[in-house]
């Protein structure tokens, strides 16, 4: 059920972020909403269901804007894995800690693409530019509050759910009638 739903609620965001918010003028920057749902699942979720959701949805990044297959779904997993990491050492799962690492992971993020970009067609390098960079650090945290705080409770709601075993509201049927 994790899977299910985090994997819906990622088609829904990858969606929305290749197709309406690229509608957003160049100088307002374009939010990374998959990337904080990445960095969530990763602060939340345990090794084997995260790593699967986290893959799942690199694969449906790469067939949406790939440019070198297999780039998305290895980024994914090694902030999945830098994010897993960090918790064994330091307690990450608080609210306040997930948009500050979220900031860091896509700043790593960055350069690494950059550098993998770099190596594999040194021919046409990518353009480095620090003003895209800081502006869509800016953007993630901006909205990185109110999108963590959505996914918690969203966290919450699949937690009380799969803990009691139906739907919330919904009444046990007694069979003994």
């Amino acid at each position: 059920m994790f899977i299910a739903i985090f994997l819906i609620l990622g088609i829904l965001i990858l969606v929305l972020q290749t197709t309406f918010l690229q509608l957003l003028p160049v100088w307002l920057g374009k939010p990374d909403i998959l990337f904080l749902l990445i960095v969530h699942i990763s602060c939340q979720s345990e090794i084997f269901r995260g790593a699967l959701v986290v893959l799942l949805l690199g694969l449906l990044m790469d067939v949406f804007s790939g440019v070198f297959l297999g780039l998305y779904p290895v980024i994914y997993l090694l902030v999945f894995a830098f994010i897993k990491g960090i918790s064994r050492r330091v307690a990450i799962n608080e609210f306040a800690y997930q948009v500050p690492l979220a900031l860091i992971s896509y700043l790593f993020v960055s350069i690494g693409t950059f550098l993998f970009s770099y190596s594999l067609a040194p021919d046409t390098p990518p353009q480095w530019l620090w003003g895209a960079i800081v502006l869509q650090l800016l953007m993630l945290a901006v909205i990185g509050g109110p999108v963590v705080v959505l996914f918690d409770a969203i966290t919450n709601f699949y937690r009380r759910t799969s803990a009691s075993g139906r739907l919330p509201g919904t009444r046990s049927v007694n069979r003994f009638k």
